[in-house]
């Protein structure tokens, strides 16, 4: 059991390493970014909680099936485990003053969705054995990632652009809701779409962290 914890644990320690690499020139202290990851993992439990009890009320015959998987997608799932993890960056990060550039959010949101994902794969993978550590560790882990890196680049746009900061919580939970309604569809046609939909969204990320470290550099030389 204690090995498989580890195991499920790997994928999201691997990638915190390469994301804290990205901010090369003043990179964040790592006990404030491994303190961000630990609340993301904290968050977990009270997610989880209210996740079901929203389950328990959304279980109606007046829904149907369809409308049940995008509610359940978006508006339990998504919503509630991205508006938790915002808040968090946004207490324990923006709030302390802990940014100094764009890249700087991308770096605390992902370590706060990388602790989340931590804990949840655990729990998935110590229940249901290896052949799940493995899908998650390229699927549901990564997608973690990169809706943290689409939160701290919508909080980055907020802080030095003035965009709406509504948007690094309405973002990342439409991104997360519809990863869902793929991943909960149990049908091949679902699965094509999941992942040509993690290719798109990596795509993004990779365009968002770039644009962000340019800006930390533009920075740097004025």
């Amino acid at each position: 059991m204690l090995g498989m914890a580890l195991i499920a644990l790997l994928p999201a320690l691997l990638l915190l390493t390469w994301l804290c690499t990205k901010d090369r020139l003043h990179p964040e202290p790592r006990r404030a970014v491994f303190g961000v990851f630990l609340r993301g993992a904290a968050i977990v439990l009270p997610a989880g909680i209210i996740e079901r009890m929203m389950l328990q009320g959304e279980a109606s015959p007046a829904l149907a099936s369809w409308q049940a998987l995008f509610v359940t997608a978006f508006f339990i799932a998504g919503m509630v485990e991205e508006f938790l993890k915002a808040a968090i960056v946004e207490r324990a990060a923006i709030q302390r003053g802990r940014v100094r550039a764009p890249v700087d959010c991308i770096v605390y949101a992902g370590a706060c969705a990388l602790g989340f994902a931590a804990v949840e794969n655990i729990l998935y993978v110590t229940g249901e054995g290896w052949p799940t550590a493995l899908l998650r560790a390229v699927t549901a882990v990564p997608a973690h990632l990169m809706f943290g890196i689409l939160m701290g680049t919508a909080f980055a746009r907020s802080i030095w652009y003035g965009r709406s900061r509504g948007w690094a919580y309405v973002v990342p939970a439409a991104a997360h809701g519809l990863y869902d309604s793929f991943a909960l569809s149990n049908s091949w046609v679902g699965d094509v779409l999941l992942y040509l939909y993690l290719i798109l969204l990596m795509e993004v990320c990779l365009r968002n962290i770039d644009w962000a470290t340019r800006k930390r550099v533009r920075q740097a030389s004025t």
